[in-house]
């Protein structure tokens, strides 16, 4: 188990002064990778052999957004590893010990010249998981859905894989809605799978359902990402 501390400073929060759930996708993503390397996991065996983590699938149930000035914990480890996907999972968990959000994801490796998933990874299976994860995500349902925007990917979109980071993905999300629907609700569950890499000069167009719980991103003819959200009042 690996255990980030946070402070919810102003860099973290939005106009509600919660944390942002783009931001709460960093803070796991900075977590994992740090665990990664402190299980076995590290540069040396993933970069050195050119090789680069990637998200399959997230699934991420919120109890609550912590708040401005918030001390909290993100606590993360790895679940079994099956064939070339690694499984990770993760909570967020106040002073109290309380949860305030937790998660399952779904890992992979890519050849860094290929961009293919390497099938056969050089790494152990490391399983520290006590039966209190969430599911294993499941696929997104996809439901019918419009053209809603579309998104030139620039240098800043990028992540240090050299493709669009994981995180510009859930800022598009949370963009579909404006500050006053904000005010009133939050979201709740958020599962995104992530089909395939997405390059800076490409043009994303996003397709949103009725009530924005079904998103579709698409390069081309290539899907590129979907994505399932169930919102709550606050």
């Amino acid at each position: 188990m690996y255990s980030l501390p946070v402070k919810v400073t102003s860099t973290y929060v939005g106009p509600d002064r919660t944390m942002s759930p783009s931001w709460f996708f960093r803070v796991f993503q900075d977590a994992a990778l740090e665990d990664a390397e402190n299980i076995g996991y590290g540069v040396d065996k993933t970069m050195g052999h050119g090789l680069l983590w990637v998200f399959s699938r997230v699934y991420v149930r919120f109890h609550r957004m912590p708040e401005y000035l918030e001390e909290v914990t993100f606590d993360t480890h790895p679940g079994a590893k099956k064939a070339f996907l690694f499984f990770r999972y993760g909570k967020m968990l106040d002073k109290k010990g309380e949860t305030i959000a937790e998660l399952s994801s779904v890992w992979a490796l890519i050849n860094q010249e290929t961009r293919k998933v390497e099938m056969r990874p050089p790494l152990e299976p490391v399983d520290q998981t006590d039966g209190t994860e969430l599911a294993a995500p499941g696929k997104v349902v996809a439901k019918p859905c419009s053209f809603r925007l579309r998104k030139t990917i620039s240098y800043t979109d990028l992540d240090l894989n050299g493709h669009m980071n994981n995180v510009r993905y859930i800022e598009i999300l949370m963009d579909l809605h404006d500050a006053e629907f904000y005010k009133k609700y939050r979201v709740e569950e958020l599962l995104i799978q992530y089909e395939s890499e997405i390059h800076e000069g490409e043009d994303l167009e996003v397709f949103v359902d009725d009530e924005a719980t079904y998103v579709r991103g698409v390069v081309g003819d290539h899907v590129c990402f979907e994505a399932n959200l169930k919102y709550a009042l606050k």
